[in-house]
């Protein structure tokens, strides 16, 4: 039967894995023939663990799709499971991004299949975009007649779908419920926990295929359900701006806050439970997470090890460059640990500091050489590895100019075309206007962003500049510099910062921040600039430089 049912699931798998599979391409923490000789020597009266985690966040030819959410936060899962005792870095494998294709996932779970026996527990963690397909493919087990499906790196075709702005799924690179099941019915071992993360997407065709979320994470948790097996699902709308919200508080548990019984072990169940309020409170009900039991008892996958608390970052935001800049630093430990703080400081550098006690101030220092404005960001890690959640302060460094106006806060975005507009105005202190930096996201190559200034939102027009902007890996927010010949400016006169593309489409967008400037107010427009609209309560990040 075993033989028959492999027969019949690699007829299913042709035409996807007609790519060619790119050893190179799949992150594994360990090298076949390190595993296979670890494998080999084993004890197999021990219990080992073993865990599987795919994050696909990247979507071939379809940068719109990209979920970079997923790529941070299988990276705090992955980072997680490390400081547990129960888990070893060769036992883990983390397929990502471009690496993520359904060759490269079945590599995986081929991997897993050979590696793990009956004494073991395996963890299985995917997240990514899912859907219902029109049809029920063989085993022909769906009571409504659809499979559910997660799309992989090549997950969606690269032109327009007529009925939805979501692009179509590509057929070829999907894995199906189905699928996932034979792999997982492979697995001999004890204990098997899979997880799904899921963005829910209309699929091949959002007017034959579409099912609510809550539904498909239902359906799919029923279908991959099986003996000795925990399976959780949680599926959230495209419409939720910050995805993979389930993993979040999912690994927050797993770190000890789930530890409900204080037995000093964080158990897969306790963790779904610490995480599902949690869960349905950040998406204000439209996520409900899901949960299949099958395993007898519950099933131990960490120990608690809180990690220190989120760092707390003092000291000035504008400075000048060539110039050390002084920051004080504080976390805690809540068993006491030593602690030592990570660093990104913007501009390409990064450092660990020395180990300090829990709760002791650190006084840190750097210096910038190039004017801007760059995001400093801090982690604390305690002295068993376990990390704190990252702190961010955004810093200006002037040069041969002086800042003037700044709004650096940051919530969502507004895209920007050939006929969507946006404007920010602005009340100057100085005489004159030297350059403007604009927070932006750029996702797609060419796309061009010009900006002018202008005495009123349908006024003169005072200077006007364009750029390309380089498109950032995982939507990362850059600041662009755009300069002029000194533009004279009437102190305490509103004034605006008017942006347009030349391009039409989706591939750039202008930063935001809630109730984050008192000088101003940020406009929108569809139709080139012809009408405007207020939009309260918002403003453009932007900062203004003036000369000395």
């Amino acid at each position: 039967m075993k033989k028959m049912a492999l027969f019949v699931v690699l007829v299913l798998l042709l035409p996807a894995v007609s790519y060619e599979i790119d050893e190179t391409k799949v992150r594994e923490n360990d090298s076949m023939n390190l595993t296979e000789n670890i494998h080999a020597l084993k004890n197999d009266n021990k219990t080992e663990y073993w865990a599987l985690l795919i994050a696909v966040g990247k979507y071939a030819n379809v940068p719109e799709m990209d979920r970079p959410s997923m790529l941070i936060e299988v990276e705090n899962f992955y980072n997680t499971l490390l400081v547990s005792e129960r888990w070893d870095e060769d036992h883990i494998k983390v397929i990502t991004a471009e690496n993520a294709t359904v060759p490269n996932i079945i590599k995986g779970f081929l991997w897993l299949d050979e590696m793990e026996d009956e004494n073991d527990i395996c963890l299985v963690y995917f997240t990514t975009h899912g859907f219902p397909i029109i049809f029920d493919l063989p085993p022909f087990d769906e009571e409504d007649g659809m499979d559910e499906a997660l799309a992989t790196y090549r997950g969606f075709l690269p032109f327009e779908n007529p009925w939805s702005w979501e692009p179509l799924a590509n057929p070829f690179a999907i894995i199906t419920d189905d699928e996932l099941n034979f792999f997982l019915n492979r697995l001999e071992s004890k204990g098997i926990c899979f997880i799904v993360d899921s963005c829910h997407s209309g699929g091949f065709n959002d007017n034959w295929s579409y099912a609510k979320a809550e539904k498909f994470a239902e359906g799919l948790a029923k279908d991959l359900k099986g003996k000795n097996r925990i399976v959780m699902t949680s599926v959230r709308e495209e419409d939720v701006s910050y995805g993979s919200i389930f993993t979040h508080y999912l690994v927050e548990g797993l770190k000890g806050y789930a530890d409900e019984n204080n037995d000093g072990i964080c158990t897969a169940e306790e963790a779904f439970y610490y995480a599902k309020p949690l869960v349905i409170e950040a998406s204000g009900g439209s996520m409900i997470p899901q949960i299949f039991d099958d395993f007898e008892g519950e099933l131990p996958l960490t120990e608690k090890e809180l990690p220190p608390s989120k760092p707390v970052i003092e000291g000035n935001e504008i400075g000048k460059t060539n110039v050390s800049i002084y920051y004080t630093l504080y976390s805690a430990d809540p068993e006491g640990d030593k602690i030592q703080y990570y660093i990104r400081w913007g501009d390409g550098s990064e450092e660990y500091t020395d180990w300090y006690s829990s709760g002791e101030y650190v006084n840190i220092s750097h210096t910038w050489e190039k004017e801007g404005t760059y995001e400093i960001e801090i982690k604390a890690i305690d002295e068993h590895g376990a990390d704190s959640e990252w702190s961010y302060i955004i810093v200006t460094m002037a040069d041969k100019h002086v800042v003037d106006q700044r709004q650096i806060k940051q919530d969502y975005a507004y895209l920007i075309n050939d006929t969507r507009w946006l404007a920010q105005s602005f009340v100057p202190t100085l005489p004159n206007l030297s350059k403007v930096e604009l927070c932006l996201i750029a996702w797609k190559e060419g796309y061009d962003v010009e900006v002018a200034i202008k005495d009123g939102i349908d006024g003169k027009e005072l200077a006007k500049t364009s750029k390309i902007i380089e498109p950032t890996d995982d939507w990362r927010t850059q600041w662009v510099s755009f300069s002029f010949i000194d533009v004279e400016l009437i102190p305490g006169k509103e004034y605006y910062i008017v942006c347009r593309s030349s391009k039409e489409g989706w591939g750039v967008a202008w930063v935001v921040g809630e109730e984050a400037y008192d000088n101003g107010m940020f406009y929108t427009s569809r139709n080139a600039g012809n009408e405007w609209r207020e939009v309260n309560q918002v403003d453009a990040c932007f900062v203004t430089y003036g000369a000395e």
